[in-house]
């Protein structure tokens, strides 16, 4: 493939007219530390507006003072613990893993009893097990 260089080494001359349109092409301005700072604040209360909005749309939290669906999933659960390491081991039986939401060995996490988890814990069962009348800690 031919260079863009000449033989010589020297860069190839530019014509006349983009050397003078190269000259009149202005640099491009940074903004003053003071305007960026100004920006900034505006997007910040803008992003602090939005989310008070959200938060007066959002219904009010239960009685009790906590959600209960965020604590525990609705319906039959089941323990799952991690009780051999993901290293070594293929990358998708690690991602699998952590969408089990397991991170580390002795860990226990409460899943719902479904086809897709139970799937998840057939596809891994050399790394993890169900306990049975266990306890998540």
């Amino acid at each position: 493939m031919p260079s863009a260089r000449k033989p010589g080494g020297a860069l190839p001359k530019k014509s006349r007219p983009a050397r003078a349109a190269a000259a009149k092409k202005a640099p491009k301005r940074r903004a003053t530390p003071a305007a960026a700072r100004a920006s900034a604040r505006a997007a910040a209360e803008t992003a602090t507006a939005r989310l008070a909005a959200e938060r007066a749309a959002a219904p009010a939290p239960s009685p009790s003072g906590t959600d209960s669906r965020a604590d525990r999933p609705a319906g039959r659960t089941i323990v799952i613990e991690q009780y051999a390491s993901g290293i070594g081991c293929q990358v998708r039986q690690k991602l699998t893993l952590r969408a089990l939401g397991l991170r580390r060995l002795r860990q226990r996490v409460v899943r719902p009893d479904n086809a897709a988890v139970r799937g998840m814990v057939h596809a891994i069962p050399h790394l993890v097990r169900i306990v049975e009348g266990g306890h998540a800690a």
